[in-house]
Parts: structure tokens; C-alpha cells; sequence
């Protein structure tokens, strides 16, 4: 099976393609990332502009492109922080998949940790034992650990790399 994830996050659109079978390690295929850097289009009042959707629905074209011509079986597509905190997010979601006939869905910050910390455990393996996962991305900080694939804890805070950045440059100057 060749299974396409769309990852719309706040700093990229990212389609990671593998061949999967139940029970084996995924085989990449393809990847295709685009820095979009949609938080950057976010309004002090939270919402993403229109020059951001209209970025976000042509670098989100692009990827479907791709995933069209290397013929996957299945896509899952997602989107985290930017979209999930944005005024006018669930309404960009809702045209997305109207046009483009997929179903974009957002993931809720415990429900990204727990993903990500999965990912890293199959990564790791077994053997690397208590797992910490931390990642920082554009909107958001994920944080989980664990010795299964379930974490026994998974949280988020909207601290990632743009709200740093804002908050390193008001302490700089």
C-alpha cells in the first residue's frame, strides 16, 4: 500500500509518501516539503489572511500534485498549531476540502504529541526503553513520555518557534 501524510503545519507543507505493509518497517518513497511559514500570515487578532490561504491552497495543491503522480493508495492529511489556533482556520479547512475533495482534519496539541511520540518509539524501538519526546515547531511545543507506544503523558503549549522569536526580540531590544 503507498500511503501519502499531508502535514500542513505552521512552518511548512510537508507530504511524506511510503510503501507500507502491515507488520513491516514504511518505505519512503517520496517527500515534498514546502516552507510556507503560515504563521507568519496570522493576525494579531488570530486570523490567517488571505494572502496566507491562498499560499496555503496552492503549496497544499502542489502536494496533492505529487501525490497524485506516484499513485498512493491512501492520504492522510492533517494540519497542527496554525490552523488549529487560527480565528478563520476551521473556514480554510472547510474550502480545502471542498476543493480539493480531501479531508483535511486538525490535530488537537495532546492528539500531535501522541502522534509524535509514536513515531519516535517505532523509530527508537523497544530497547531505548522511557522515551522523552520534545518538538518545537512553529506554533507549538510537544511534549510526551513513555515506555509503550501510548505515552502516559502528552501535552502541548503554544510555544513554538514564532512565539520565541517575538519574545526573544522584545527582550533584545
Amino acid at each position: 500500500m503507498r500511503l501519502g501524510v499531508l502535514d500542513v503545519g505552521s512552518n511548512t507543507v510537508h507530504l511524506q509518501v511510503v510503501d507500507a505493509s502491515p507488520g513491516a518497517r514504511p518505505n519512503p518513497n517520496i517527500n515534498h516539503k514546502e516552507d510556507l511559514r503560515l504563521a507568519e500570515y496570522l493576525s494579531a487578532d488570530g486570523f490567517i489572511s488571505a494572502e496566507g490561504a491562498r499560499l496555503l491552497r496552492e503549496a497544499i495543491k502542489r502536494a496533492l500534485a505529487t501525490a497524485k503522480s506516484v499513485e498512493i493508495d491512501e492520504l492522510l492529511p492533517f494540519a497542527t498549531s496554525a490552523l488549529r489556533e487560527a480565528v478563520n482556520g476551521a473556514e480554510i479547512i472547510s474550502r480545502i476540502n471542498a476543493d480539493f475533495e480531501i479531508d483535511l482534519q486538525v490535530l488537537s496539541g495532546e492528539d500531535e504529541a501522541k502522534i509524535t511520540f509514536l513515531a519516535a518509539r517505532r523509530w527508537y524501538g523497544w530497547s531505548s526503553g522511557r522515551l522523552l519526546m520534545v518538538d518545537i515547531g512553529g506554533g507549538s511545543l510537544e511534549l510526551a513520555v513513555g515506555v509503550n507506544e501510548v505515552p502516559d503523558v502528552a501535552i502541548s503549549l503554544p510555544l513554538g518557534f514564532f512565539q520565541h522569536r517575538y519574545f526573544a526580540q522584545l527582550v533584545i531590544y
